[in-house]
Parts: structure tokens; C-alpha cells; sequence
């Protein structure tokens, strides 16, 4: 069958010196697929001995991992290298080993081509690990004020503004180009503004934070915010297209085209869905990670790396 014909050999070992007061996480592993469809019992392993049921409606399978239904279980796995997807059977059992899809046991269905709708998440995976290590540092917050990337665009489909929330007592005014916004307080980790309908064009932008209707911060230097439209997310579009109609939608890979497009605060918002929905889900979120990097969410950042690291889930390879 099409399925056990081999991927592209795929195998990249990470490798990072011991150095005092830095957080680690080396997994050797890199996604190759992608289960959906789940129906039954289903389980998944990293090593095909300890196997924990998936709960999910889905889940990326890295190298190594192994997937075992049982009587009444079933999925479709969408591949990373190959063309056509293949349905997993009852009572079937198959490994990924080092890029190679190894058929164990049991039976499976070719089923229709997935357009490549994985496409890059191996290569953008290797490239979110390096936001993995940082340095552990005292989080202060004596000191008010917003950091914000020096670029990032929205657009008319996605137009969330992401920052750091300073606190549950601050309110917000953002100034885009000649406009300001009134942004009331936040009791969450971040502060959410969707934009309303802004020309398309590029704009100085900033944030103050007041307390009590009193400007006690404002920004030294405008950053710039792109406005996107037509030609500049058509590719965009497409995309988040292909995820709805082969993959339900998945959140991640929205969230991994949406950064592709530098549309960081829809991006994070996906990733954050995402994982609100599959919080064991720990190998995958160096995504996560370089979104909260991207925006300047240093202490986000560091919870994500922290459930990611060595002594969380994550890091043991598969977590529940």
C-alpha cells in the first residue's frame, strides 16, 4: 500500500551544553503526522510499550510514537511526506520510526490526497525549538510598561492586538497612526483588542497604560503595524481553507500560517485554543513558545518553556 512506502528521512538530534541558570528541552523528535478523525478506543505510545489513550479529536504524532486502536477504534492519519492519507483500522497497530511509517499489525484504507496540508511544520518546528532555551529570570513588576514587537500585521479576517496585561488595575490607550483606542482593564495574562476596520496601509503604533484615567506609561518609540489585504494573505486564506476542509480546522496549523504571515496576535490566540483543548499536548509547544516570543510575553514565554522543558511533560517525550 501507498501508506508503507517511506517519508523522507527525517532525523535531527539536538545537542546543548550544561549551562547554570539555563531551562533545557532536547527532544530528537520532529512531527510527521497528524491523527483526526478518532472514533473508539485509540491509543498512542512513544516507545510502543506504555500506551495512553487519546482523549482528543486529535493529535500530531513525532517520530517514534506508535498508534494502537482497539475492536471498536479507528482514525485517519494525515502524513507530513506522503500524498494520500490512510485510514487506521480496529485492532490495528502501526509505528513511525526515524521518518518511515512500519506497518506492526493489523489493516488500513488509502484514502484521498491531503494536499499537503502539513507542509513545513517539521521545518517551522526546528525553527520554534530555539525559543525553547532561555534564561530564568526574576520577574519584576514593580516596573509598568508594554512591550511590543517592532513589526507585526493584522488583518481584516484576523484583527487581534496581543500585549502583556500590567495588571487588573491599568486600562490602555492604543494610538494607530491618527486614531486612539480606549482599551478597558483585563483580569487575564494578556490584553486582547480586535481592531475595527483600519485601511489597509502601514501604521506607527503604541500603547500607554493609565490607572485611574492617568497616563503612568507611554512608550518611548512607535512600533509599526501592517494592515493586510487582497494579494498579501491570498496565500493565508488558502491555507486556512485546505486546514477547514482536510484537517477540521486544526488550530495549530492555523496558528503556524497565521505566523507565517507575521499576524502574531491571531496566531497566539489559536495556539492558546489549541492547547486549552489539548493541555498534554506538551511536545508541541515550542509553537507556542516562539509566539509568546514574538510579542514580547516574557513571563507567558517562560510558563510555556517551563511545561515543555526537561522537567515537564513535555521534555519526557509523550505526555498524557
Amino acid at each position: 500500500m501507498n501508506f508503507l512506502r517511506s517519508f523522507f528521512h527525517l532525523s535531527v538530534i539536538f545537542v546543548f551544553m550544561a549551562i547554570p541558570g539555563i531551562v533545557f528541552s532536547s527532544p530528537t523528535k520532529v512531527p510527521l503526522a497528524l491523527l483526526i478523525n478518532i472514533d473508539g478506543d485509540v491509543s498512542i505510545s512513544k516507545d510502543g510499550h506504555k500506551f495512553f489513550p487519546v482523549n482528543t479529536k486529535e493529535r500530531f504524532i513525532l517520530d517514534g510514537h506508535h498508534i494502537q486502536t482497539g475492536a471498536n477504534g479507528k482514525g485517519t492519519i494525515v502524513f507530513l511526506q506522503q500524498d494520500n492519507m490512510c485510514e487506521i483500522q480496529p485492532d490495528s497497530h502501526i509505528e513511525i520510526l526515524n521518518g518511515y511509517i512500519k506497518k506492526v499489525t493489523g489493516k488500513f484504507k488509502d484514502l484521498e490526497s491531503s494536499e499537503k496540508v502539513l507542509e513545513d511544520i517539521d521545518r517551522e518546528y526546528l525553527q520554534a525549538m530555539k525559543y525553547t532555551i532561555c534564561r530564568k529570570s526574576s520577574r519584576k513588576k514593580d516596573k509598568i510598561d508594554v512591550k511590543l514587537p517592532k513589526s507585526t500585521s493584522i488583518c481584516k479576517e484576523f484583527p487581534l492586538l496581543i500585549w502583556e496585561n500590567c495588571g487588573e488595575e491599568y486600562s490602555y490607550r492604543l494610538t494607530i497612526g491618527n486614531n486612539k483606542y480606549d482599551v478597558p482593564a483585563s483580569k487575564g495574562n494578556v490584553v486582547r483588542f480586535s481592531l475595527p476596520d483600519v485601511k489597509p496601509g502601514e501604521y506607527e503604533y503604541g500603547v500607554e497604560v493609565l490607572k485611574d484615567g492617568e497616563i503612568i506609561y507611554k512608550p518611548k518609540r512607535t512600533k509599526t503595524l501592517k494592515v493586510l489585504s487582497g494579494d498579501s494573505i491570498k496565500s493565508l486564506l488558502t491555507a486556512k481553507g485546505l486546514i477547514d476542509k482536510k484537517v477540521q480546522g486544526n488550530l495549530l496549523l492555523l496558528g503556524m500560517r497565521l505566523e507565517q504571515n507575521d499576524i502574531g496576535g491571531a496566531a497566539y490566540d489559536a495556539y492558546e485554543r489549541y492547547f486549552n483543548d489539548h493541555p498534554g499536548e506538551n511536545e508541541m509547544r515550542p509553537f507556542m513558545i516562539r509566539a509568546c516570543h514574538n510579542l514580547k510575553l516574557k513571563d507567558l514565554k517562560m510558563d510555556q518553556v517551563e511545561l515543555f522543558s526537561p522537567e515537564g511533560a513535555g521534555g519526557r517525550g509523550l505526555s498524557r
